[in-house]
């Protein structure tokens, strides 16, 4: 009944007594003693009145909600941690250590759960509402959070708030929907995944849409052709190099470039050797004085960034998109090119070429030289850019190389290792910080990240040189020493 009379109040008040007018319908109850003292048609005050006093009624008649009991979560099949280990990372995850603060504890808690993981550990039940706390916040995290949550956590996150449904969200694999109806980011996903598993099934979807896309839409989607791309994919790239569209050359001249034999990287190579020949031992580059109407079609751009000049910007381009191994026409390796000496004028221009060439064209033994040519005066994030793309042994033995010179111009170079580090760069930087010459000389940066780069077998040989070293520089190494010794115990721990 309070339902009712609620409907008859709201239709009233939005419009007004006045155009509507309110008669209240009889009812029973507690209700109908207070409702009847106002009369039986209502002027304003009385509507406001009555709405209070439904109001009151329609909450104080709720029932009660009955929950059911959930079933019980499924048994697990895999080991726990051992004790220690759970107790450690409850410790970790409470923030109770007086020795690290909480973002450490939070850092090591990661590492905790990366290790268990791979070893097929699971966590306990009291750790897994702290665990889905901690993945709520962390994203990075979660991964191994379900992986060491087992059966129980996605139990647990299904009676929880809302917060930890991402404990029972499963990474689907793109689907056919998302070509036809999905955004431009699921639609790329969707056919770098179909050129993966069937080259020419993706080529013939994307041919078949493309009158209908747009512009930056097909560059998009001609750059996820990438995947299983190959000697098949040269003549739709080559028609769409007459693509009125400079995004749509572009995007194919990009492949093109980076498809062995094609006669497009030809093309660049013959621009770039064009433009740069030896005399006297020095190379001399001269840059084009128009783009024309071949390099615009090879995906060359036509208007520079703001404050580079036109020439510069088209010169730039062609040793960039030249394939780098046009350069033994002059010198049969990078660092025989390299030792030459460049003209002045558009010398700058052909070193930041051939740099963006070895960063997109991910040539290894082309970024190690240009690194050893730029440590010092070339931008950090470029050379970082160049690090990333060196095979990891040979990086490793170039950091390692670079630190027993001058751990100032490399330490930079760091966080690009992939973790832990391998035994030359650990290694080389014992070395330097025994060595007390050398010890003082980029400590802090060094030090910072090798707490999180060292394998944390190494904790013994770090104790020993600790422990070797006169006070004051044993406060210099104190935490990096604490570090290693409690990222050791976690491994142990789970083993």
């Amino acid at each position: 009944m309070s339902n009712s009379i609620w409907s008859d109040l709201m239709s009233s008040a939005l419009v007004g007594t006045d155009r509507r007018r309110l008669v209240l319908p009889g009812t029973d109850g507690p209700l109908a003693g207070v409702l009847s003292a106002l009369g039986t048609e209502l002027d304003p005050d009385g509507l406001l009145s009555a709405a209070g006093a439904v109001t009151v009624a329609r909450r104080a008649g709720q029932a009660a909600a009955r929950p059911q009991r959930p079933e019980p979560a499924a048994a697990e099949t895999d080991p726990y941690a051992p004790v220690a280990a759970q107790q450690r990372l409850a410790a970790l995850l409470s923030g109770g250590d007086a020795e690290i603060d909480r973002t450490t504890a939070r850092e090591l808690a990661a590492e905790w759960l990366r290790v268990a993981a791979k070893r097929g550990l699971l966590a306990g039940p009291a750790i897994l509402v702290a665990l889905l706390d901690l993945g709520s916040s962390d994203s990075s995290v979660r991964a191994s959070v379900r992986a060491v949550g087992g059966t129980r956590l996605g139990w647990l996150a299904l009676q929880g708030p809302g917060r930890w449904a991402w404990a029972v969200q499963q990474e689907e694999t793109a689907q056919p929907s998302d070509w036809d109806t999905g955004r431009a980011a699921d639609r790329v996903r969707y056919l770098g995944e179909l050129r993966a598993r069937d080259a020419a099934a993706g080529r013939d979807l994307l041919l078949e849409a493309w009158p209908q896309e747009k512009a930056s839409d097909l560059a998009a989607l001609i750059a996820a052709c990438g995947a299983g791309l190959g000697p098949d994919d040269e003549p739709w790239l080559e028609k769409a190099l007459d693509d009125r569209r400079a995004q749509v050359r572009e995007a194919a001249a990009r492949l093109l470039g980076v498809l062995p034999g094609s006669a497009y990287r030809q093309r660049m190579a013959d621009r770039a050797l064009a433009c740069v020949h030896v005399a006297d031992r020095r190379l001399v580059a001269t840059a084009p004085t128009e783009c024309d109407d071949a390099m615009r079609r090879d995906g060359i751009s036509v208007k520079p960034p703001p404050s580079v000049g036109e020439r510069t910007h088209w010169l730039r381009q062609i040793i960039e998109y030249a394939p780098l191994d046009c350069w033994t026409a002059y010198d049969q390796t990078p660092a025989g090119l390299l030792s030459r000496k460049f003209d002045d004028t558009w010398g700058p221009v052909l070193r930041a070429g051939l740099t963006r060439a070895a960063i997109t064209q991910r040539h290894g033994a082309w970024a190690a030289v240009l690194i050893l040519d730029g440590i010092g005066r070339r931008d950090m994030n470029e050379l970082r850019e160049l690090a990333a793309v060196m095979p990891e042994p040979d990086l490793a033995e170039l950091i390692a190389a670079q630190l027993r010179r001058k751990v100032d111009a490399v330490v930079r170079f760091l966080d690009v290792l992939p973790q832990p580090w391998a035994a030359p760069v650990a290694d080389a930087v014992l070395e330097c910080l025994a060595d007390a010459e050398r010890r003082r000389s980029g400590w802090w940066q060094l030090l910072r990240h090798a707490e999180w780069g060292f394998d944390p077998a190494y904790a013994p040989r770090v104790r020993a040189l600790h422990d070797s070293l006169p006070i004051p520089d044993q406060q210099l190494l104190a935490r990096f020493t604490t570090m290693l010794q409690i990222r050791h115990d976690i491994h142990q721990e789970l083993t």
